[in-house]
């Protein structure tokens, strides 16, 4: 019998253990032996840290990283990367619960496609176990602008799985929710970049992974189920519309920025002012503070900037693409009326190169 591939599964956590540890119980269940866990604390109550250690303290499967503050999702996964040595890793959202043989399915098609650089499984809501959940889905998609979205999810669009997406497919990126890479790819790509604190960590890292000549594929005999993020609506506005310009001056080249960083900076404008007129005040403020911070973070956007030029600069002689939606999905969604992906026309979804 064939030995099964190491792989690291990495949890990051702040506070809610009373989701991590079903997480953690199904991890055990799942029929995946050759596993390693890290659960990186970011900075969590003491007490609450204390009780699910002293749970799980005796688990040889689990090691535990404490670090004395919150320094956001990248920063916790970057803290167990510097651990991993080599083999599969895994980063998986602490509110999540994984199914049976969850992982073999996705190793198994990397292990036959090394030309694979990630995969992730499909993402359901735990609440409503027959729907896809926000974060991911069944595979994560972009408009030329920046704008994410996922086959199953679009904006406000949740759908029911009815097996409409259970087929193998390239994407643009995987959820962070359930992401599976390997160290050879971390060690070409560089760490997750600690910037973003909160959201599009993984995007951008997918960036990255495709800079090095890799696909990344979405894997449908695979699933998890995922309770979906508490944070207030306020907090992802101010991160997404923030990381999502910081991910574009990151990974675009300079012709590419100027083509279609305007025509961002203007959909963004029409959505300040529709909140407002929709008495979402709120949103347009965040919106404010978002191009405020990313204004005095462009010094070290422009730094990161570099480092993922020479990613490219590295892998120039193999044929990068991506299959970015050429059209504005915020048009399609809120003036045309395309909720689902199957409605979206395919050929609108280019092999775009990002050199």
């Amino acid at each position: 019998m064939k030995k099964e591939p190491l792989v690291s599964i990495i949890i990051v956590t702040y506070n809610n253990y009373d989701l991590t540890q079903p997480c953690i119980d199904s991890l055990m269940d799942c029929g995946y032996h050759n596993m390693k866990i890290y659960i990186v604390d970011n900075g969590s109550e003491e007490k609450t840290y204390k009780e699910f250690y002293n749970k799980n303290q005796d688990n040889p499967a689990i090691e535990f990283i404490a670090l004395s503050k919150n320094v956001g999702f990248g920063g916790g996964c970057n803290a167990a990367l510097e651990k991993i040595e080599k083999g599969y890793i895994v980063f998986l959202s602490n509110d999540t619960v994984v199914t049976k043989h969850w992982l073999q399915p996705l190793i198994s098609y990397m292990e036959e496609n090394k030309n694979v650089g990630a995969t992730q499984p499909k993402v359901k809501d735990i609440k409503r176990k027959n729907y896809f959940e926000y974060a991911g889905a069944s595979g994560g998609f972009m408009d030329i602008y920046g704008y994410p979205f996922s086959r199953g999810r679009i904006f406000f669009t949740l759908e029911k799985d009815k097996g409409q997406y259970d087929d193998i497919v390239d994407v643009v990126w995987c959820s962070g929710v359930a992401l599976i890479t390997k160290k050879e790819v971390i060690e070409k790509t560089g760490f997750m970049d600690d910037i973003f604190f909160l959201y599009a960590e993984e995007a951008d890292l997918c960036w990255r992974v495709h800079h090095a000549g890799y696909r990344l594929v979405f894997i449908p005999n695979s699933t998890v189920y995922h309770y979906g993020s508490k944070k207030s609506i306020i907090d992802k506005t101010f991160f997404s519309h923030r990381n999502g310009l910081i991910m574009l001056l990151k990974n675009y080249s300079n012709v590419q920025l100027l083509t279609y960083l305007p025509i961002r900076i203007l959909l963004d404008i029409i959505a300040f002012f529709y909140n407002i007129i929709t008495l979402y005040p709120s949103h347009s403020i965040d919106m404010i503070k978002a191009y405020i911070s990313l204004i005095i973070l462009i010094p070290q956007v422009l730094k990161k900037r570099k480092e993922v030029d020479r990613v490219k600069k590295a892998n120039r002689n193999k044929k990068v693409v991506y299959p970015l939606y050429k059209r504005s999905i915020i048009v399609d969604y809120f003036l045309k009326g395309k909720k689902t992906f199957t409605v979206l026309d395919k050929q609108d979804f280019t092999r775009f190169s990002l050199s």
